[in-house]
């Protein structure tokens, strides 16, 4: 198993967010100007509610978006339409976008000379299903989450443990894939909560990597598949507060 990478959420924030590029402005015909930066996404929430979305970013080489000026892209033939963030910032995306298994999804990205550069990513045989996961936990044992079959191969696997203010994510090597199994320690749970009782999340998550054209400057196409769970940790030793040896009150 990789490292565990532990972070906090704040800092996150101090990380700029994408504008619109300069190159916005241009006629470009130089794909080593652009690094495709594609993510097909599919995520169930801790209440159950599904989303899939597409996001394309052509980002210039500092990380801004690019919105072409002449040219486009195009999912397995079908135009993706042109959207803006909050913050200005371009991207290409294609309303009512299913992630479906087995299934190649090619992206051309064509720019003003009209020749096309090919990005191409194959959906994994077995998709996220399940993750079982008890409702409430006392945090003084470990946390045993399991999980159904998952891809043995051509996919990476992670599990995610936060509260609003500690994550901590962890590798699945192929051993625990086959296990189908992970039991976060005491002491993590004491550490993510602070030692207090109260909600943690829980998410699996699955990404798969695809190919970018190699005159592009870089880049990547992703599939990220995740399920989020919600428990609630308590300390079962306290639950009923402290025992005193007291004679037991007699109804009349």
């Amino acid at each position: 198993m990789k490292k565990i990478i532990l972070f906090l959420i704040a800092p996150m924030l101090m990380f700029g967010c994408k504008e619109n590029s300069p190159l916005s402005d241009v006629e470009l015909n130089n794909p080593a100007l652009i690094s495709p930066e594609i993510t097909l996404s599919k995520h169930e929430n801790e209440l159950g509610r599904r989303n899939t979305e597409l996001i394309v970013y052509l980002n210039d080489k500092n990380n801004n978006s690019i919105d072409l000026l002449k040219g486009g892209v195009k999912l397995n033939n079908k135009p993706l339409g042109v959207h803006t963030e909050v913050g200005g910032a371009p991207y290409y995306s294609l309303d009512n976008v299913e992630l479906v298994p087995k299934r190649k999804y090619e992206f051309k990205i064509s720019l003003a000379d009209e020749k096309e550069y090919p990005c191409i990513i194959y959906s994994p045989e077995k998709s996220l299903s399940n993750i079982n996961i008890p409702e409430y936990h006392d945090m003084n044992s470990p946390l045993i989450i399991s999980w159904g079959n998952l891809n043995q191969s051509g996919t990476d696997y992670y599990l995610e443990i936060r509260n609003d203010d500690r994550v901590e994510e962890i590798m699945l090597n192929s051993i625990l894939i086959k296990v189908g199994s992970y039991a976060f320690p005491p002491d993590l749970l004491a550490f993510i909560n602070k030692g207090q009782r109260g909600d943690i999340f829980i998410t699996l998550k699955a990404v798969t990597s695809g190919k970018i054209d190699p005159k592009f400057n870089g880049g990547s196409v992703k599939i990220v598949e995740s399920i989020c769970r919600q428990v609630t940790l308590g300390n079962a030793g306290s639950a009923m507060g402290e025992e005193k040896d007291y004679q037991s009150y007699t109804p009349k």
